[in-house]
C-alpha cells in the first residue's frame, strides 16, 4: 500500500514539459483555498477554481497574456452562473448583523422547458440538454424576479453574435407598459398587442441579470425588413447598415424578433380557437393526433402576422369631418393572413417550400417518435411535439434564408434647377489688384 501511494505521488509531482507545473501543485493550491474558504457549496467552488485553473495557462506556455480585465472573465462567468444553482440569500445589516427583509419572490407561469428540450435533442435540434438546463435557471431567475412582475415567461431562443451571443425570454408583465406619445403623421405604435404583445428580456450570460428590450415602432420593423447584418452582441453598438436604421442594436434585435416570433410561432392546428371578438384562446375540446401522424399540415400560426406597414393590425388614419376620404394606400389596404392560419398557405422560398417536417426516426413502428417542422424562411427556428406536448425555439444569426438584394441609392438631386449645358463662352479675367508698394506709393500722393 505504501509502495502504491509512493508511486502516486511521484506520478503527480512529475512536471509537465509543457507549462514547468505539476497536478500536485495544482490540487494543493485548489485544496487548500477551498480549506482556507470553507464554503457552503464547496462543490461549485471546486468546478469554478478547476475551471479558473483550466483558463490560467495556455498550451506550451506560461500565464496567458490577456488584455487587462480579459484574464478574469470566464473565472467571473462561472461563478456568476454557478449562484444560479443556489438558493438566494438575504443581505446582512452591517450594524445589526441580522438578515434584512426581502419581497418574497414573484409568481409566474411557464412551459415545462426541460421536457420540450428532450424533444428539441431527440431531432437534433434546441441547445442540448445541459444549456438548456442553465438557460431553464435563468429563467426561474427572472421570472421570480420581484423587480421585473412578469406573469409568464417563455425562453424565444438564442441569437448569436460576433463577440456574444443573446438568450431572449419572451414575457407578459402583471402592469403593462404605458404607451408613448406621437405625432399626428406617424403611423401609431401597437401598446399591449400586436408587435408589442409581449416584453422580451435578453442576457449575454446566463448569470447576469436580464435587460428589457424597448418596444418596437412600426417604422422600425419597415426599415428592419431592408438590412440583414450580423449581430455584434452589445446591445448600445450602432447598427451601421444602409439605409440607416433608427436606432440601437436593442432595437434592431428587437424588431428581429417581432417578425420571427409572428413568422415562427407555431400550435397544432386545433390546440387553439377564436373567441370573442377574434381573442385566441385554449380549445378544450383539443384532441392530441399522435406525432407520428403529424406534418407540415398538423401546424398553424399562432402569432398575429406583420402587415407591410410594420403593425398586425393595418391602421387608417381618421378623415376630419366635412372632407372626403382619400383613396386608401397599398399598404392600408392589405388583408394579410388571418389569425391561426395553416403554415401550409405561406410562401415558398422558389422551389423550396418554406417548412420542411423533421422527425426523431423514420424506423416505422416506433412508439413514443417526435416530429415538427423546422423554417426554411427563418434558419434556426423550429417547433416539435410528440402528441402531447409542443414547444417553440429560435437559434440562429437572425438573418432570413433568402438572397440579401441591397436597397437602391436615391436618385442624385440636380445640382441646378435648370438642365446642365455646356457653354463655350470665355469668362472675363479678373480685375488686377495693385501690389502693396503701390498701394502704399499712391497713398502718400493723395
Amino acid at each position: 500500500m505504501s509502495q502504491s501511494y509512493g508511486e502516486a505521488l511521484a506520478f503527480l509531482q512529475k512536471t509537465s514539459t509543457e507549462t514547468g507545473n505539476t497536478a500536485y501543485d495544482q490540487i494543493v493550491d485548489v485544496v487548500g483555498e477551498i480549506l482556507a474558504t470553507r464554503p457552503a457549496d464547496s462543490a461549485d467552488l471546486l468546478e469554478t477554481l478547476l475551471l479558473a485553473k483550466k483558463t490560467a495557462y495556455e498550451h506550451g506556455g506560461g500565464p496567458i497574456a490577456l488584455p487587462e480585465g480579459e484574464a478574469v472573465k470566464p473565472l467571473e462567468e462561472a461563478q456568476k452562473l454557478s449562484e444560479l444553482f443556489l438558493a438566494a440569500e438575504p443581505p446582512i445589516n452591517p450594524e445589526t448583523g441580522e438578515a434584512e427583509p426581502v419581497d418574497p419572490p414573484n409568481e409566474f407561469e411557464t412551459e415545462d422547458l426541460m421536457s420540450g428540450a428532450a424533444l428539441l435533442e431527440s431531432i437534433g435540434c434546441g441547445l442540448g440538454m445541459k444549456e438548456m438546463y442553465n438557460v431553464m435557471l435563468a429563467l426561474k431567475s427572472l421570472g421570480e424576479d420581484p423587480s421585473a412582475k412578469v406573469a409568464t415567461v417563455r425562453f424565444f431562443g438564442k441569437f448569436f453574435g460576433i463577440s456574444a451571443n443573446y438568450y431572449v425570454f419572451e414575457t407578459t408583465l402583471k402592469e403593462p407598459n404605458a404607451g408613448s406619445e406621437e405625432a399626428e403623421s406617424v403611423v401609431p405604435t401597437e401598446i399591449g398587442t400586436g408587435t408589442n404583445g409581449f416584453v422580451y428580456f435578453v442576457t449575454t450570460n446566463l448569470g447576469d441579470p436580464c435587460i428589457k428590450l424597448p418596444d418596437i415602432t412600426p417604422q422600425q420593423v419597415k426599415d428592419s425588413r431592408y438590412i440583414k447584418k450580423y449581430l455584434t452582441g452589445d446591445l448600445t453598438a450602432e447598427v451601421s447598415a444602409y439605409p440607416t436604421f433608427p436606432g440601437k442594436e436593442a432595437v434592431y434585435l428587437r424588431a428581429q424578433i417581432a417578425r420571427i416570433a409572428a413568422t415562427t410561432t407555431l400550435c397544432p392546428s386545433g390546440f387553439f380557437k377564436l373567441g370573442e371578438d377574434d381573442v385566441i384562446e385554449k380549445n378544450d375540446e383539443f384532441v392530441p393526433a399522435s406525432a407520428s401522424a403529424m406534418d407540415v399540415s398538423s401546424w398553424c400560426h399562432r402569432y398575429p402576422h406583420i402587415k407591410k406597414q410594420g403593425r398586425c393590425t393595418v391602421f387608417v388614419p381618421e378623415v376630419p369631418e366635412g372632407e372626403d376620404a382619400p383613396e386608401p394606400t397599398e399598404e392600408e389596404s392589405e388583408v394579410g393572413p388571418p389569425l391561426l392560419a395553416a403554415i401550409t398557405e405561406d410562401s415558398p422560398l422558389g422551389e423550396t417550400p418554406s417548412w420542411t417536417a423533421v422527425t426523431s426516426s423514420v424506423v416505422p413502428g416506433i412508439k413514443h417518435t417526435v416530429s415538427g417542422v423546422r423554417s426554411n424562411l427563418w434558419p434556426g427556428a423550429v417547433a416539435v411535439t410528440n402528441g402531447s406536448l409542443f414547444i417553440n425555439v429560435y437559434v440562429g444569426f437572425g438573418a432570413k434564408g433568402t438572397p440579401y438584394v441591397p436597397l437602391h441609392a436615391p436618385v442624385p438631386m440636380k445640382e441646378y434647377d435648370a438642365d446642365l449645358v455646356e457653354s463655350n463662352e470665355i469668362p472675363d479675367p479678373p480685375p488686377e489688384e495693385p501690389a502693396e508698394g503701390e498701394e502704399e506709393d499712391a497713398a502718400d500722393e493723395e
